[in-house]
């Protein structure tokens, strides 16, 4: 069981409004001027790379740097190079804070590319609102960025949010029947969103659940055994999993220990990153799901670039760097569209475009600026993927047909 969840064309897409017209306006003018000279543009990436969330915040920032070199090994943008920035924000909200300031006042960045955790980039978005500064997130992915006050014109998500994908997961949910149902999800605003999520997915699928119990580890937490332990004596049918990365596998070799995934079904984020560092111990029969499952496609220039990231960093990609790698895309088609690095002119040009990359197409909606972008979902298998580490049997991925969401109100 595979589903594609992408946001898709043959939604209605409503029309900016002249108020939020109105809330574009160029950055100063020392500021746009600083940002192309001397032949280079710099963009930066504010990420983890250390702490709880660098198992996603590296690979996101390779793919960046793939990218750019690849796109300056053929004459740059705009007759310009890009220069690319890389910021650790150690998984710290305040660090994360500090450093999208840096980004925009002290890099002159073009663009941010946004954090891992939506702690961290909720002070992106701040920074993106403040000095109408183009922020991209192909990571965190709390809807509310998108939906809510916290909505600027300068910010993209180019990440399946807090909506779709648990209603990817819920999809499957309905699919297995499963609703005796507990769930665990890291202790911030991310984990309680994905959660909520998932619940009101279950609600508009007409699944009528009963919910035994809710863990609320903190992100980075030592071990699970109590979590485990808990869960097993409610004696769920299904387990609902907010926990990623390093927590996840983690959480999953600890699980093992106790039958856990012989008592009760379990769905997470199992994606390339998880599968690899798992090996033999990747639990088949589990559901994953993952935002970008590059390792699900069949075209020849993703089996390339894939063997080419395996062969420099020795080990294959993960879904947020194929994400990041399709936000790069983003960016440059935008600033080609608008033959400018003017963040106001590249967040105009961005709306409602239809972007271009080697792992498909995908259009940034014009009324919220979310991507209509899939979530890859299936039953986890034993069986390798041609890259050697488990993949999904078998893969079919959730399109916008399967989880789409309404526009919010014309703005």
């Amino acid at each position: 069981m595979v589903l594609k969840a992408k946001v898709g064309a043959g939604v209605a897409v409503a029309l900016l409004s002249a108020g939020v017209l109105s809330a574009w306006s160029s950055p100063s003018s020392a500021r746009a001027s600083a940002r192309a000279t001397h032949g280079t543009v710099t963009i930066v990436s504010i990420r983890g790379t250390s702490g709880p969330t660098a198992s996603l915040g590296v690979p996101g920032n390779n793919g960046l740097q793939l990218a750019v070199n690849s796109l300056n090994a053929n004459g740059g943008l705009l007759g310009k190079k890009v220069k690319l920035i890389l910021l650790n924000s150690e998984g710290n909200p305040d660090l994360a804070s500090t450093l999208s300031r840096q980004a925009v006042l002290t890099d002159h960045a073009a663009a941010l590319f946004g954090s891992v955790s939506s702690s961290s980039g909720a002070y992106e978005v701040q920074a993106a609102k403040r000095y109408h500064e183009l922020v991209i997130s192909y990571t965190f992915s709390d809807a509310a960025f998108t939906r809510t006050s916290e909505y600027t014109p300068y910010f993209y998500s180019v990440v399946p949010n807090t909506d779709m994908e648990p209603m990817a997961a819920a999809l499957a949910f309905k699919k297995e029947g499963w609703t005796k149902i507990y769930t665990i999800s890291p202790n911030y605003n991310y984990g309680h969103a994905e959660v909520q999520g998932f619940l009101a997915a279950l609600k508009k699928l007409h699944v009528h659940y009963t919910l035994v119990g809710q863990q609320w580890p903190a992100l980075g937490a030592p071990n699970f055994t109590s979590n485990i332990s808990a869960i097993l004596a409610a004696h769920p049918q299904a387990v609902y999993g907010g926990i990623y990365g390093s927590d996840l596998v983690t959480f999953t070799k600890e699980a093992e220990g106790f039958g856990f995934f012989n008592k009760t079904h379990f769905a997470a984020q199992y994606g390339a990153i998880d599968l690899q560092a798992l090996g033999s111990a990747a639990p088949a029969g589990v559901v994953g799901y993952a935002r970008g499952g590059w390792w699900t496609l069949k075209s020849p220039q993703v089996k390339t670039w894939a063997k080419q990231y395996d062969k420099k960093y020795g080990t294959y990609p993960s879904s947020f760097t194929m994400l990041g790698t399709m936000a790069f895309d983003a960016w440059v088609q935008g600033v080609e569209k608008a033959h400018s690095f003017n963040s106001t002119k590249v967040s105009r040009a961005m709306a409602g475009e239809t972007v271009s990359t080697m792992f498909g197409k995908y259009t940034l909606r014009s009324c919220d600026h979310q991507a209509e972008i899939p979530e890859y979902i299936g039953v986890v298998s034993k069986k390798p993927t041609a890259y050697g580490f488990a993949g999904y049997s078998p893969t079919f991925n959730a399109s916008w047909n399967n989880i789409k969401e309404a526009c919010p109100v014309t703005r």
